[in-house]
C-alpha cells in the first residue's frame, strides 16, 4: 500500500475517534516518522487538511453515486471514499486513474475486499463525470446551499446569515476553504524586520512584510523550521498577524509587571517581552505543563528571560496579590471559529453547545483575572472566535458588573493603518474575508 496514503487514512480515523484538534496529531504520526519523504509529507498533510476543509461537498458527491446512504457505511470506507474524492476535485497533479486504484488498494490491505467494489463504481462514476451534481438552490435554500458547496456545518451558516446576511457568509466561507498564508513575527530583540528581510534575499524563501503588522512576516515558501537557520536562532516566531496586534492593545512599558493567562504556547507572551524590551516581569499561567514547556523553550530560543510560568486553573482564585499587576491579557480558550482557515476540523469538531458551555468558562476567568489589575491599570480581553456570545455576551455582562473598568476603543495602541480593524465600540474586529487575516476579537478595559 501507499505509505503516504495509508498515513492519511489512519490520522482520520484517529481524528475522529479521539475529537480533539488534527495538528498534534498530524505532528506526533507524520513529522516524526522516518519512512515519509519530504514529498510524502506535504501530500499527506493536503489530502488531510483538504478533506477536512472540503468534507461537506466531498459527502454530497459521495451521496449523489453512492447507493448506499453514507450513515450506514463504516468510517475506515467512508474516510476512503473521502481521500479518492478530494484527489479527483482537488488535486490535478493525482491522474484519476491512480486516485481510483490507489483507494481500492488502500481498502483491500486493510482487509475490506468486500467494499472494494463500492469504491471503485463510486470513484470511477465520479471521475468519469457520470452523473451531473446539483445542489441546494442559493435562492431558495441559501442555508443549505452554502453548507453543502462551501462545506460548512448548518448551524454556523445560519448564524453568520443572520449576522451578516448570505453574500459576506458565503465570502467568508470561501476564505475559511482557503490554504492560509505561513505568517512569522520578527523577534525585534535580535533586529529590525528590515534587516532580516535583506538577510533572507540570498535564501530561496520568498519573504514580505504584512500589511498591519509592523513586525509580521508572510513566507511564500517555508522550509523546514526545524532546520531552518533564522528561526533557530530566535529571529522568528509562528504567529498569525491579527495575533500579533493583540500585544500592541496593553500598551506595555519596560519595567512593568503584566500577567497572561491561558498563556501557552506563547505566542503573544514572547510578543509582549519584545514590546517590553525583555525589562521588567511577565508571569504567565496555563493549566497545560506542556503547553507551558513548549512557551519555556519558546522564550529560550527568542533569548527572553523575563518570564515567569505558572501551572495552574485560572477559573479559581488566583494566587497573587489582588491589584500587583500593570497589565493583565487573558487570552481564553473559545470555539476558534476565526482560525478555520487554519484548523478546518474545527468546522465538525466545534459544537453549537460548545459556545455556551466555552462563555461560561470565559466568564469565570475574567471575574478572577480582574482583581490582579492594578488602579488605572488596563485588562485585556481576547478570543480567536466570531460568536457575539464569547466576544460581546462576556465584556458587556463584565463591564456591568464591575463598575471600576471602562472600556477603551483599541485604535490609539495600534499600528498605522489598523483603523477599518476597529468595530463601533472601539474593539479589534478582524475577519479572514474582510482583512486577510485570522478572525480576531479583542477589547480593551482600563480599571479607574
Amino acid at each position: 500500500m501507499d505509505r503516504a496514503r495509508t498515513k492519511a487514512l489512519e490520522i482520520l480515523i484517529r481524528w475522529e475517534r479521539r475529537g480533539f484538534p488534527i495538528d498534534p496529531l498530524f505532528d506526533g504520526l507524520v513529522m516524526d516518522d522516518r519512512l515519509l519523504t519530504d514529498l510524502d509529507r506535504a501530500f499527506v498533510r493536503e489530502v488531510v487538511y483538504g478533506v477536512l476543509r472540503w468534507r461537506g461537498r466531498i459527502d454530497w458527491v459521495i451521496a449523489a453515486y453512492s447507493q448506499i446512504k453514507l450513515h450506514r457505511i463504516e468510517r475506515a470506507v467512508i474516510y476512503i471514499l473521502r481521500m479518492g474524492v478530494y484527489q479527483l476535485l482537488f488535486m490535478d497533479r493525482v491522474p484519476p486513474h491512480a486516485a481510483v486504484n490507489e483507494a481500492v488498494k488502500l481498502a483491500k490491505g486493510m482487509g475490506k475486499r468486500e467494499v472494494a467494489p463500492l469504491i471503485n463504481g463510486v470513484l470511477r462514476g465520479i471521475a468519469e463525470g457520470r452523473k451531473e451534481v446539483s445542489y441546494p438552490d442559493l435562492q431558495t435554500d441559501p442555508l443549505h446551499h452554502i453548507s453543502t458547496y462551501y462545506s460548512h456545518p448548518p448551524w454556523m451558516v445560519r448564524r453568520w446569515i443572520d449576522q451578516w446576511g448570505v453574500e459576506e457568509t458565503i465570502a467568508l466561507c470561501q476564505a475559511n476553504n482557503q490554504i492560509p498564508p505561513f505568517t512569522l513575527r520578527i523577534n525585534t530583540l535580535k533586529g529590525s524586520r528590515d534587516e532580516l528581510i535583506q538577510r533572507l534575499q540570498g535564501e530561496v524563501v520568498g519573504v514580505q512584510p504584512t500589511p498591519f503588522s509592523p513586525m509580521g512576516l508572510i513566507c511564500n515558501n517555508p522550509p523546514s523550521l526545524a532546520t531552518w537557520e533564522p528561526f533557530q536562532e530566535g529571529w522568528l516566531q509562528v504567529q498569525d498577524e491579527a495575533s500579533q496586534l493583540v500585544s500592541f492593545i496593553l500598551g506595555t512599558h519596560p519595567g512593568q509587571r503584566v500577567l497572561d493567562i491561558c498563556a501557552a504556547p506563547g505566542g503573544k507572551t514572547t510578543h509582549l517581552a519584545q514590546l517590553m524590551g525583555d525589562q521588567g516581569e511577565i508571569v504567565s499561567v496555563d493549566v497545560s505543563p506542556a503547553k507551558l514547556s513548549l512557551l519555556q523553550e519558546n522564550c529560550r530560543r527568542l533569548g527572553i528571560s523575563m518570564v515567569k510560568t505558572l501551572t495552574l486553573d485560572a477559573t479559581s482564585t488566583l494566587p497573587f496579590v489582588p491589584e500587583s499587576f500593570d497589565r493583565v491579557l487573558v487570552d481564553l480558550p473559545c470555539t476558534g471559529l476565526g482560525t478555520l482557515r487554519r484548523n478546518p476540523d474545527g468546522k465538525w469538531r466545534v459544537k453549537e453547545a460548545d459556545i455556551t458551555r466555552l462563555q461560561k468558562l470565559q466568564r469565570e476567568i475574567l471575574a478572577q483575572a480582574a482583581p490582579m489589575v492594578k488602579k488605572g491599570g488596563i485588562l485585556v480581553y481576547s478570543t480567536c472566535t466570531l460568536t457575539l456570545e464569547e466576544n460581546e455576551g462576556v465584556i458587556e455582562p463584565f463591564l456591568s458588573g464591575h463598575e471600576g473598568f471602562r472600556l477603551e476603543s483599541v485604535e490609539p495602541f495600534l499600528p498605522p493603518g489598523c483603523e477599518g480593524l476597529v468595530d463601533r465600540r472601539g474593539c479589534l474586529f478582524t475577519l479572514p474575508h474582510r482583512h486577510g487575516t485570522d478572525g480576531f476579537f479583542a477589547a480593551r478595559m482600563r480599571r479607574v
